[in-house]
């Protein structure tokens, strides 16, 4: 079931985000960074609570037998040249590894880009990183496209990282 996120959802969600990180970014993140994360749970509970609570981004969680598996943030874009009345973004999409390919991640896709037209937004964009290519698959078949030379570094755990901008027509 797809619903949108209550600020008593905020645990479950950071509890999401953290494991899926660490299944996700294995092989592209220092295990010893991506292991940390767990120390992290209450300030990304705190974090997602105050944001659910104010709407934005807006979040929408998958629930399977009453526990949260996966969830989307969407909201307006945050980046200074893709910004404007017409400019939504998601923010995050995150599944727990054993509910990938079974259509979670489809689902929730769907509801996040359902609220973003619903708020006017007639584009997306989305962040992620160069080297996640499960991701990068699956934002390809769901149209949307690379921003050519929009990359970004960041550094996580002491490894610099790149991401890639991509892209989705919403009309």
């Amino acid at each position: 079931m797809i619903r949108k996120a209550l600020p008593t959802d905020a645990k479950a969600i950071a509890q999401v985000h953290i494991r899926s990180w660490q299944e996700a970014y294995r092989d592209l993140m220092p295990a010893r960074y991506l292991n940390a994360l767990d120390a992290t749970l209450a300030q990304r509970e705190s974090h997602w609570r105050r944001s659910i609570a104010s709407g934005e981004p807006g979040v929408w969680i998958a629930e399977l037998d009453q526990q949260i598996v996966g969830w989307i943030a969407v909201g307006a874009s945050r980046d200074d040249d893709a910004a404007g009345a017409d400019a939504g973004e998601v923010v995050a999409l995150y599944v727990l590894a054993k509910h990938w390919q079974t259509g979670v991640g489809s689902a929730l896709w769907r509801a996040g880009l359902q609220d973003l037209l619903e708020q006017g937004y007639e584009r997306l964009t989305l962040w992620v990183l160069a080297r996640n290519e499960r991701a990068i698959r699956f934002y390809r078949r769901a149209g949307c496209v690379e921003d050519t030379g929009s990359e970004r570094n960041l550094e996580r755990g002491g490894a610099t990282l790149v991401e890639v901008r991509y892209r989705l027509s919403l009309t």
